[in-house]
């Protein structure tokens, strides 16, 4: 395991000033690092001179890219300017942050058969099965456990202790050849898997820049370069607005107003998917009246912000969208699954309401995700306040240990307080909780009106009920328990088997969701027929201007045309025509599909970052994990545009923008040509369309790409003094192929 550890960045190696590996000469924290590797010839001075004048790749790392200050910044965060000159030459330490070794968090190991997390030095057992599937047992389950309860036989079992460390791997300066720890030094190791790149610490950066011997690259893979949708650009757009409209409040009072910059909002998954119910589930009901499956959209919602010259997640929310053409219950609705979120966000000021402005920014998030879905045609959002129990992540791994995890009374009055905002904007009609919208005396008490959600709770709890029915040979009891004049009771005269499973299911659950139900919140977005409680998606409403929250629906107003207050006052409704385009026929998304399969879920992020050691716990390292989730998110992810030249290659696609950037900028020549490799090839493809006789129009399908290429810069391009070829004549005038 040593040797596997120190290939991820001792490969390197092969190439470069030190060609030999002296374990002498190595600090004693890292010689246990070169065990099993072997021992190479040393070099002559020829050899060597002729290693420096190959070529290397850079970008390897983050400092690649960086400018002056950047680097002085990124140094001066991780360590004090006091300690920097005396420990920089201290060959123990990482030149970058003075510490040694450093151990990332053990990764949990989680008992087979009680499902309980193992704790630290205690004895467990293990073994891999045909499949590759690792079994684990804590040592009380394995003694209490026999061979017929295995599928493993006892004896195939290790014993072991859950004492294993993770070290934080290191990486040597190419030119001064310090070490520094790979998260210090925004070091990409998937990047340098042949060990071709060159790897230069900040320090010597400075140097060469300061000498005009290096120009810091251009960024390619930041998040304002991941790919664009209506989506987040309406949720960038109203955030950046509302930014804009409290920095200029603040600015009344103050003289110096910090402002939130460089803030990226992206929707980094967006499938369809299809949600299958439980036959146990459908069994409890009549006719068909549920459906069997419910179509929608899972997307993944991300927010960056450029904290010390890189890209930092900060914010995650997972929604599922029910568009019309799904079943009802589900019709136009969404529900927001997950929400997690770090506190790293700067600046760390109020508003002019008083509220900090990391709770502002995430509050735009949600209401400006619910601004779309309105728009859109969705009719009501799904809320579950449920905070994570400690120690559990919901979407990033490793929070820091100064993050406090909300109560649910505090959850629950932050998310009030978002939704007061949006109701005062008029995005939300009104709000209320799952128990009062579906469980109240004056609802029609049946699970058939319930939304089915992947993952929420009420849908878990029922199906966990109708098992606890059965065992207690339901039939025979629900019959017992729900006598007819109980039926009669809660406004059910149908005492058939069936309807008597569906009512005592509904009983039951309504008892489990009471003494929680502020937790399970309903966002009406559109107006909800007090009768029928159906949304009134009709031409026209009839509503109380006197009772604000009475409206009814053109349907149930033949019933009555007036309605009596609480104080037994006759009141009249006014019939409010309503406009044509209020609630679009379909709710269509526009946007492409996003595919990818890191993010296709929350238990695939967090095994994902827990197998890499992508942790958040400090902000060093939140720095790194999220350089590294970006680069795997354009290593990964998928687009489906139906005019896209580049489908199914949206990683190439981006590195391809970078290097078009790069390429316009670079001043290169034919005798001091450039050490970026993506400029050569971009270089080469204009050579190309400027002596092509075929063209677009010809057929060419290298020209095509190319053209495909310049018009997807155009589409992010936000430099109004673009260089780039073509870019100011597309974003202009649209420039078709030529």
């Amino acid at each position: 395991m040593i040797g596997n550890t120190i290939k991820s960045f001792m490969c390197k190696r092969n190439y470069g000033i030190r060609s030999y590996i002296n374990e002498a000469d190595l600090p004693p924290s890292k010689r246990k690092r070169f065990e099993n590797l072997p021992v190479r010839s040393k070099k002559n001075k020829t050899e060597m001179n002729n290693d420096l004048t190959e070529p290397k790749l850079l970008g390897v790392s983050l400092m690649d890219y960086f400018s002056i200050e950047q680097l002085k910044n990124h140094i001066r965060n991780l360590r004090s300017t006091e300690t920097m000159s005396e420990r920089s030459v201290t060959n123990n330490v990482c030149q970058l942050c003075s510490m040694d070794s450093l151990d990332f968090v053990p990764t949990p190991i989680h008992c087979s058969s009680c499902y309980k997390c193992i704790k630290r030095n205690l004895i467990y057992y293990w073994a891999v099965d045909e499949s590759d599937r690792r079994h684990c047992y804590c040592n009380n389950c394995f003694r209490k456990c026999s061979d017929d309860d295995n599928v493993l036989g006892k004896n195939k079992f290790q014993k072991a202790k859950n004492n294993y460390r993770n070290e934080e791997p290191w990486v040597q300066c190419d030119k001064c050849e310090c070490w520094q720890h790979q998260v210090c030094g925004l070091y990409n190791a998937n990047e340098d898997l042949e060990g071709q790149a060159k790897y230069i610490c900040p320090f010597c950066r400075l140097k060469e820049i300061e000498a005009g011997e290096h120009k810091p690259l251009p960024v390619s893979i930041g998040a304002q370069h991941l790919p664009r949708t209506m989506l987040s650009d309406h949720i960038e757009q109203r955030l950046f607005r509302r930014l804009e409209l409290d920095r200029n409040e603040r600015a009344k009072y103050d003289d110096e107003v910090p402002a939130a910059a460089d803030l990226t909002v992206r929707v980094v998954l967006s499938v369809n998917r299809n949600l299958k119910l439980n036959q146990q589930f459908l069994d409890i009901f009549q006719n068909d009246e549920y459906p069997p499956e419910f179509q929608y959209k899972s997307k993944l919602i991300l927010l960056f912000q450029k904290i010390g010259g890189v890209d930092v997640c900060l914010f995650g929310m997972y929604v599922q969208e029910f568009g019309s053409e799904c079943a009802s219950p589900n019709r136009r609705c969404v529900y927001i699954s997950y929400l997690d979120s770090i506190n790293y966000f700067t600046p760390d000021v109020r508003t002019v309401k008083g509220e900090t402005l990391r709770t502002f920014v995430y509050h735009e998030i949600l209401i400006g995700y619910m601004d779309y879905c309105k728009k859109r045609g969705f009719t009501a959002c799904y809320l579950w306040a449920c905070p994570s129990l400690k120690g559990e992540d919901y979407i990033f791994y490793c929070h820091p240990k100064s993050q406090k995890t909300p109560k649910p009374e505090k959850l629950r009055l932050w998310y009030k307080s978002m939704l007061r905002k949006a109701s005062e904007e008029g995005i939300v009609v009104n709000h209320t909780n799952l128990y009062d919208q579906f469980f109240g005396p004056s609802t029609r008490n049946s699970a058939a009106h319930l939304p089915y959600f992947n993952g929420d709770y009420w849908s878990g709890a029922a199906e966990e009920i109708i098992r606890n029915i059965e065992k207690e040979n339901r039939a025979d009891k629900a019959k017992k328990l729900m006598t007819k004049s109980s039926l009669k009771a809660i406004g059910n005269d149908n005492v058939y088997a069936d309807a008597t499973k569906d009512i005592l299911v509904m009983q039951k659950l309504g008892q489990t969701i009471l003494p929680v139900k502020k937790e399970f919140i309903v966002v009406n977005l559109r107006f909800v027929c007090i009768n029928c409680q159906q949304v009134i998606v009709s031409e026209r409403r009839w509503s109380c201007k006197q009772c604000k929250s009475f409206h009814i629906c053109n349907k149930c107003v033949a019933l009555q045309k007036t309605h009596r207050s609480s104080s037994g006052d006759e009141h009249l409704l006014s019939e409010i025509v309503m406009e044509e385009d209020d609630i679009p026929v379909s709710t269509e998304d526009q946007d492409a599909i996003i595919e990818n399969d890191i993010f296709e879920n929350r238990h695939s992020v967090l095994s994902f970052c827990e197998k890499n050691h992508y942790q958040f716990d400090s902000l060093r390292r939140a720095k790194h994990s999220s350089m590294m989730i970006l680069y795997h998110l354009y290593k990964n992810i998928h687009l489906s545009f139906e005019k896209e030249h580049f489908e199914g290659h949206g990683a190439l696609k981006v590195k391809l923008m970078g290097a078009l950037v790069h390429a316009s900028q670079c001043c290169a020549t034919l005798s001091n040509h450039c050490s970026f490799s993506g400029c050569i090839k971009v270089r080469q493809l204009f050579q190309h369309v400027s002596r092509c006789s075929h063209r677009v129009a010809g057929g060419c399908a290298l020209c095509r790409k190319i053209w495909s290429l310049l018009h997807w810069h155009s589409q992010t391009c936000r430099d109004t003094s673009c260089i780039v070829p073509r870019c100011k004549d597309i974003k202009k005038h649209g420039v078709a192929y030529s």
